[in-house]
């Protein structure tokens, strides 16, 4: 996909409109991982020649398992095709007599129900321009073919609805004040706006805005700045920033989004995604004794009078539901894992943060 097109201009909202509480960070699905450096013979001594050439040997073993091991991890696996994934691809080729509109029409038709691991096998086969027929047990060389064109099919549509999805979130900056882009948020999260297209072109622009954040010097990091970008920030008397930039705005849509789309889901999967979403330890514990906590049913006021809240005191989410919100994430993990839709240091990272969450729900 091309981030040119995701890349949106973001307009000015004031500080006053913008909460503090919604400058939240997105939960992070890779960690990177350091390497450390070999020894320099040249900064050693001569009385200690011998010993760092012997440590910089060492050290150079260790660098390159290092490397070799993160390389393996972040491998994604080649999906291996069902007779189903197969005749669908010759189906759909036969079909359409191989023509590039019509393939694009039957694709977007069929999106929803075609598997994540022919969907990841058509882009690699489109990416590479080959498919390895011989690691499928396929005797027919067009099959190959068959790949690559209804692979590209299938790219031409991803990008379609990704221009979708820059629409939707150029829409929302566009709102100007920011009680009405959390109306929108709001509208649009009903609508089923907020779909997978829209949360990719989010996802580009914070990691665009977060580059150019921390190197401050516009746009040199990345040639995807929208026009108007890069402005430097003006401020008030006490050196505090009239306008909130481009990161905080972004954040704070994202987390806005997030909120509404735990409004429409399973209560124990709307808790896990906000729990996943929260970076402090002590934050995530007050939410778990809310949420999973017997509710109260009576308060006692000042003067010592008890008053009667009513209710029955059950959680507002059952341990049995986040169970089985955490036992789900698990298993949609995994299969994503083994589609190639993920490589295996992401996946195992997602899994080590549910584990968390588990570990303090306990």
């Amino acid at each position: 996909n091309n981030p040119e097109s995701a890349v949106v201009v973001v307009n000015a909202f004031s500080p006053s409109s913008l909460s503090t509480r919604h400058a939240v960070q997105p939960i992070s699905t890779s960690t990177a991982t350091s390497i450390r450096p070999s020894i320099s013979n040249n900064q050693r001594s001569t009385i200690l020649h011998a010993e760092a050439v012997d440590e910089s040997s060492s050290s150079s073993v260790d660098d390159a398992a290092q490397r070799t091991e993160l390389e393996a991890s972040q491998q994604r696996e080649v999906p291996q095709l069902t007779p189903v994934d197969k005749s669908f691809v010759t189906s759909l080729y036969a079909a359409t007599s191989g023509s590039v509109d019509e393939m694009e029409n039957a694709i977007a038709a069929n999106l929803d129900g075609m598997s994540p691991g022919l969907s990841v096998a058509l882009q690699m086969a489109a990416e590479k321009g080959e498919w390895n027929v011989e690691d499928e047990g396929d005797d027919d060389a067009d099959f190959e073919t068959q790949m690559i064109a209804v692979g590209k099919a299938l790219q031409t549509v991803l990008d379609t609805r990704l221009r979708s999805g820059r629409e939707m979130l150029a829409e929302l900056l566009n709102a100007g004040e920011i009680r009405k882009l959390d109306s929108l948020i709001g509208k649009s999260a009903k609508e089923g706006k907020l779909d997978m297209s829209f949360w990719t072109v989010l996802g580009m622009n914070m990691k665009d805005a977060a580059m150019n954040e921390g190197d401050g010097s516009g746009s040199t990091l990345s040639p995807t700045l929208a026009a108007g970008e890069g402005q430097e920030a003006i401020e008030g008397e006490q050196g505090e920033p009239v306008g909130a930039n481009r990161l905080q705005i972004l954040q704070h849509v994202y987390t806005r989004c997030q909120e509404e789309l735990e409004k429409n889901v399973a209560p124990g999967m709307g808790l896990l995604n906000k729990l996943l979403r929260t970076e402090i330890s002590s934050i995530r514990t007050n939410q778990l004794e809310h949420y999973l906590g017997p509710q109260k049913t009576t308060i006692t006021s000042p003067d010592g009078k008890t008053i009667e809240l009513g209710g029955t005191g059950k959680p507002l989410v059952s341990h049995a539901e986040f169970t089985t919100a955490l036992e789900n994430t698990v298993t949609q993990i995994r299969t994503l894992e083994a589609a190639g839709g993920t490589d295996r240091l992401s996946a195992t990272n997602l899994i080590e943060s549910v584990r968390q969450v588990a570990i303090e729900a306990r």
